[in-house]
Order: structure tokens, then C-alpha cells, then sequence
């Protein structure tokens, strides 16, 4: 069964090439201004460096603690390195919307009992 984030992710019209050469150019930018080579910052994130590489060049999907690791190290906005993505497509995220929607809504009152939106 394919996930309802993957569909969305899929319908928005931003692959998954695309969207990790992205970020890698934000990260190369954001690392050169930072003025660390690739190994140091590999060695503060605790990867190889040929990892960052990968990362850099758009060819290695990585985790979102190494993509918070290396924020926090270049010392930039994580949104900056998001900058430059393919807005989502808008028809295409209301028709998948509609399609997935509930059936039957929420029950109401178990937000303002508990504080916590209903599972299931």
C-alpha cells in the first residue's frame, strides 16, 4: 500500500532527484560560506566524508538527523537549505485531498475532553 505522504510527495510535482540536488547545492553553499571543507564538516556531523559528497551532489537520500546535524553545524536556518524547491502543486493537492478525505468526521468533543486529536 503505497503511504498518503508518499502520494502527496509524488503528486506535488517535486521528485525525489530534485529535491536532494537541492538541498545539496544549499548545503555546498552554506558550507563553503561557513569556511569548512567537506571532511571537517563530515567529522562534526559523524559521517565519512565522502558522505557529504554524496549529500552535496544530490545522489544520497540521508537521514533527518544527519539533515539536523549539519544545521546545526553550518549554523544556518534549516529552512535556508530548503530554499529553491518547487512549490507544490496546488490542483493536484486538492484533488488528493478530496480523494483521502474522511468519511465520517471526527468525533468532536474528544479534542476538547483530551486535548489530543482522535486516532484512528
Amino acid at each position: 500500500m503505497v503511504s498518503t505522504v508518499f502520494l502527496l510527495w509524488c503528486l506535488w510535482g517535486v521528485t525525489d532527484r530534485e529535491t536532494l540536488r537541492c538541498l545539496g547545492r544549499n548545503i555546498r553553499d552554506a558550507r563553503l560560506r561557513a569556511g569548512l571543507t567537506q571532511e571537517c564538516l563530515a567529522e562534526l556531523v559523524g559521517v565519512h566524508w565522502k558522505t557529504i559528497g554524496n549529500i552535496e551532489r544530490g545522489v544520497y537520500p540521508f537521514a533527518i538527523t544527519h539533515f539536523v546535524a549539519i544545521v546545526q553545524h553550518l549554523g544556518v536556518e534549516e529552512g535556508s537549505l530548503l530554499e529553491g524547491l518547487k512549490p507544490p502543486d496546488a490542483k493536484r493537492i486538492h484533488a488528493v485531498r478530496k480523494a483521502l478525505a474522511r468519511k465520517r468526521k471526527p468525533k468532536a468533543d474528544y479534542l476538547a475532553k483530551t486535548g489530543k486529536p482522535a486516532h484512528g
